[in-house]
């Protein structure tokens, strides 16, 4: 069990191409790094995980398993790997099919998998699931997500974000910049957006739960769409569906008055589908 002493938030490199890793970010003055096969019963598991690399050197962790090889009968081998940290560290890691999940508050991370992803609190984030669940608590910064199967949930995005999923839903919490949204299959939300929201999916609903600013533009093939503007805030509308009905709880005022900035531009469509416009409870 490699022990470093790290006063400081380090960078961390992980080659997993198969398994499980964990990631404990803290307040402690000490990197540990534990590496077990994912299966003790496996003889290739063993191996890899014997044949599995751990360097320190100048601030930065790499960790590197060694490459497997899938088959029609199941992954060769695979290894399991937990790794506490100083908070702030940052992550790289690149995987064929590997899960990871973060505990604690990390720095900006970048990952790129085929499995399911965890992450508690990060910094600006890019992130590319080939297929699998991607769960963000929070992100500081600006978020890039791909994913290519499975929901993505980000609970609040401090910065900018775009997510991409070509079959799942997408749901944000909070949004504190300008985000844009796109699926092929499923429903998106975003419960408070702080900035500008522009969302498409070819088969879902559109929900923003609260929006105060910015411009949003929402199209769906097939789904219905609402929105909620913040109380006091302008709003410009510019929504037609081909099939369904339009509505708005908002009052005809004319000309907005007072500040640009607490105006709303909302351009929606939705070829079959319901569209409502109201004031965010």
């Amino acid at each position: 069990m490699p022990v470093f002493t790290t006063p400081q938030p380090i960078t961390v490199r992980l080659d997993l191409p198969v398994g499980d890793a964990r990631i404990i970010a803290g307040d402690r003055a000490d990197t540990v790094v534990e590496v077990h096969p994912g299966n003790p019963g496996k003889k290739h598991d063993v191996e890899a995980a014997e044949r599995t690399t751990v360097d320190y050197s100048g601030n930065r962790l790499v960790i590197r398993a060694p490459s497997t090889k899938s088959s029609l009968f199941g992954r060769s081998s695979s290894v399991r790997v937990t790794v506490e940290l100083p908070a702030g560290s940052t992550i790289q890691a690149d995987a064929q099919w590997t899960t990871f999940s973060t505990e604690g508050r990390l720095g900006d991370c970048r990952f790129t998998t085929g499995g399911e992803v965890r992450i508690d609190r990060t910094g600006a984030l890019w992130l590319n699931s080939s297929v699998g669940d991607v769960v963000v608590e929070h992100a500081d910064g600006d978020v890039e997500v791909t994913a290519g199967s499975g929901q993505v949930r980000i609970g609040e995005i401090t910065g900018g974000g775009v997510i991409r999923n070509s079959s799942g839903s997408c749901w944000v919490g909070r949004a504190g910049g300008d985000v844009r949204l796109n699926t092929a299959s499923g429903h998106i939300t975003v419960d408070r957006a702080d900035a500008g929201v522009e969302a498409r999916t070819a088969y879902g609903e559109i929900r923003i739960g609260e929006v105060s600013r910015g411009v949003v533009k929402l199209e769906t093939s097939a789904g219905e769409i609402e929105v909620g503007i913040r109380k006091g805030v302008a709003a410009w509308l510019d929504v037609s569906t081909g099939f369904g009905q339009v509505s708005s709880e908002l009052d005809d005022a004319g000309e907005p008055s007072g500040d640009p900035a607490d105006t709303v531009e909302v351009r929606a469509r939705s070829g079959y589908g319901n569209i409502r416009i109201n004031r965010s409870r």
